[in-house]
C-alpha cells in the first residue's frame, strides 16, 4: 500500500539531492572538487543500493529497517558535514533525513502497528526499528552544535526543531 509512496519519497529524495548540487565555484580548485564528488559518490552509491532494496522490499517491516537505514546514512553524512562546520551540506542533508523519516519511515510504522499483532515476533522487530530510529536522529541531532558557524545558521536551527519533531513522533 505504501510501497510505491516509499520509493517515491526514496527517489525524491535522490532527485532533489542531485538537482541541489551547486556548479563547480570557479575558484574550487581540483582537490576540493575531487573530496566533494567522492563524498557525494558515497553518499549516492548508498542512496541508491537502499532505494533499490526498499523497492523490492514487500514486507512492511522489512522496507521500515530499509528506511531506517537509509535515515541513518543520511544522519552519519549531516554528522560528518555539522564535524565539516558546513552549513549548506548539513541544512542540505537535514532536508533529505527530514523526508526520509516523515513521508518514509513513519508512515511505514504506522502501517506495520496497524496491521501486524502485537505479540508477534514482527512487531517486536518493528519496534526495535522505531527505537534505533530515534537513537540515529539523537545521534544525528547531537552533532549539530547550538552556536558557531553551523549553529546560528536560521537554516540549520529551523532543521533542528524540524529533527526534533520527528524524533517525537517516532516515539
Amino acid at each position: 500500500m505504501f510501497r510505491p509512496g516509499v520509493t517515491f519519497a526514496v527517489f525524491l529524495v535522490l532527485s532533489a539531492w542531485a538537482g541541489a548540487q551547486a556548479p563547480v565555484a570557479p575558484g574550487m580548485t581540483a582537490a576540493e572538487r575531487l573530496r566533494l564528488h567522492r563524498a557525494n559518490r558515497t553518499l549516492l552509491v548508498d542512496l541508491v543500493d537502499s532505494g533499490v532494496k526498499l523497492g523490492n522490499a514487500s514486507h512492511p517491516v522489512a522496507r521500515a529497517e530499509l528506511c531506517q537505514g537509509t535515515a541513518r546514512v543520511l544522519g552519519i553524512a549531516l554528522r560528518k558535514a555539522a564535524e565539516a562546520q558546513d552549513t549548506d551540506r548539513v541544512a542540505e542533508l537535514g532536508e533529505h533525513l527530514t523526508l526520509v523519516v516523515r513521508d518514509g519511515l513513519v508512515p511505514i510504522l504506522d502501517e506495520g502497528r496497524q496491521t501486524i499483532p502485537a505479540e508477534s515476533p514482527d512487531a517486536v522487530r518493528l519496534k526495535a526499528v522505531r527505537e534505533n530510529a530515534v537513537g540515529d536522529l539523537n545521534w544525528a541531532r547531537s552533532a549539530i552544535p547550538a552556536t558557531g558557524k553551523v549553529g546560528e545558521s536560521d537554516k540549520v536551527r529551523t532543521l533542528c526543531g524540524t529533527l526534533d519533531g520527528l524524533r517525537d513522533q517516532l516515539k
